[in-house]
This record gives structure tokens, C-alpha cells and sequence, in this order.
């Protein structure tokens, strides 16, 4: 099973739990002001989310006043994006695309990689690939925010468990429980679920790989696809890159 066929395959399984593990509600909270900050900033009205999920930033950014549009690889995402828009009268703006092969036809003022979208894509070529489109989906003095695990950080620690998460609310009882697998080209996030409503329990297991993008070569390969201004923060706080040394890296950057 090639690496195209796997990411679908676990997103057929996973689109309908991936909320449950990324609450919006704790997802707004932690967001919403780094975006505020940043895209007004850089005068920002339209946004393409090029990895658009279940439609977190669509839904967020558009209650902020921006023009969102998202588009996902996964039709299991994207049709579960729908489905959490349509009270919203969103549901329009989120289709099934590939970030790969934007046409170009419509120019935004910002992208988005959000969720550790990007290193779905595995190799360099493929990353870079990815880059131009988004790229070239920006108007010029466009500005592209990136989102993903600090690789280099979790494979110096190699933790066979990242943080879990467990909820209890009305519904029943949410969790999850994270184990990892590092290989040389490839990571694999192993996630174990239970999800229990009415008091009777299903227990999941999903897989998914990434291609462990280091964030110097990230950085090089942004800029081979044409964007300069490249910084970088390990939190939504925007606190400089190894000041806690965090699992998170986030990166912003400009088309001049």
C-alpha cells in the first residue's frame, strides 16, 4: 500500500473521531488570538486552509471575518467538514483538492497548513511540490502559516508515548492513548481509542505515518519555493523556537 492509499485509509476510519480529540472549543482558545495577531498584521482578508480537516479553521477564521475556503485530500475530511459547517452556512467553501495540484486560478492573502498536514506528504519532492502550490495559490505579499510536530525534538527524546488525551462529559467518556514508532524516513502514530457512550465502550486502533520533516530542511525548502521572511515559534503564544523546546513548530513566512 503506497503511502496515498494508507492516508486515506486511515482517514475513512478516523474522520469521525478526529474531533473528539481536538475539542474546537479548547482549539479556539489556544488559536484564535496568534491568528488575530498574525494575519491582521499582514493585512490579510481571504485564506485558503490547504489541509482543511474537519473545517476547525474554516469554521474559526470565518466567524472572524475572513474569507476561508478549505481544501482537503481526504473526501472523508472534507465530507465531514460539510457536515460540521452546514448549520453555519459554510459548507460551501470546503472541497476536495490537492494542494499538489492548485490550478491557480484564484489568489489568497493567506494559506494555511494546519494539524501536522504538511508531513503527510513524504519526501522532499513531495514537500516541495506541495510549497509551490501554496505558493502559488498567494497573492503577492501573501503570507503562509505552517503547523506541525517538531520532529527534531521528538526524535531526540524518542518518547514512545506523547501526551494522551481523556474526557468525561455528558455524552460518555473520550480516549485516546498515543504511541509512537521512529524509523529512519518515516514516523508512525499508532492511536489507540475508546470511546464509550451509554456505557458501552468501542475500542479502535489507527494507524497513520508521516514523513519526519526537520525543521531546518522545512525551512530550506520553503525558501526554494520562493518564500522569504521565514520565522519560526514552538507555540501559538509565539514564543521563539527553542525556548521550551516544545513538540510544536510553527512556521511564517512571506511571498515577496
Amino acid at each position: 500500500m503506497n503511502s496515498a492509499e494508507s492516508l486515506h485509509r486511515f482517514y475513512s476510519g478516523f474522520a469521525g473521531k478526529y474531533d473528539l480529540f481536538m475539542p474546537w472549543d479548547q482549539r479556539i482558545r489556544r488559536e484564535r488570538r496568534f491568528f488575530k495577531y498574525v494575519l491582521d498584521a499582514n493585512n490579510v482578508s481571504s485564506v485558503l486552509d490547504c489541509f482543511c480537516g474537519t473545517g476547525f479553521h474554516v469554521d474559526m477564521l470565518s466567524d472572524m471575518g475572513y474569507d476561508v475556503e478549505g481544501i482537503d485530500i481526504s473526501p472523508d475530511m472534507v465530507g465531514k467538514a460539510k457536515e460540521n459547517l452546514k448549520t453555519k452556512g459554510y459548507d460551501s467553501r470546503v472541497q476536495q483538492g490537492d494542494v499538489k495540484a492548485l490550478e491557480n486560478k484564484k489568489k489568497y492573502d493567506c494559506v494555511l497548513s494546519m494539524g501536522n498536514s504538511l508531513p503527510h506528504e513524504f519526501g522532499d519532492d513531495n514537500i516541495l511540490r506541495a510549497l509551490k502550490g501554496m505558493y502559488g495559490a498567494l497573492n503577492e505579499g501573501g503570507t503562509c502559516v505552517i503547523h506541525m510536530e517538531n520532529f527534531d525534538r521528538l526524535y531526540e527524546d524518542r518518547e514512545p508515548f506523547i501526551p494522551s488525551m481523556h474526557r468525561r462529559d455528558g455524552r460518555g467518556t473520550d480516549t485516546f492513548i498515543f504511541a509512537i514508532e521512529y524509523y529512519e524516513k518515516k514516523v508512525v502514530f499508532n492511536i489507540l481509542s475508546v470511546i464509550e457512550r451509554g456505557g458501552l465502550p468501542e475500542f479502535a486502533v489507527d494507524t497513520v505515518e508521516y514523513y519526519p520533516l526537520k525543521t531546518g530542511r522545512l525551512r530550506e525548502l520553503l525558501a526554494e519555493a520562493g518564500f522569504q521572511d521565514i520565522r519560526s515559534y514552538e507555540d501559538f503564544k509565539m514564543s521563539p523556537q527553542g525556548k521550551e523546546g516544545t513538540y510544536d513548530i510553527i512556521m511564517v513566512a512571506k511571498k515577496q
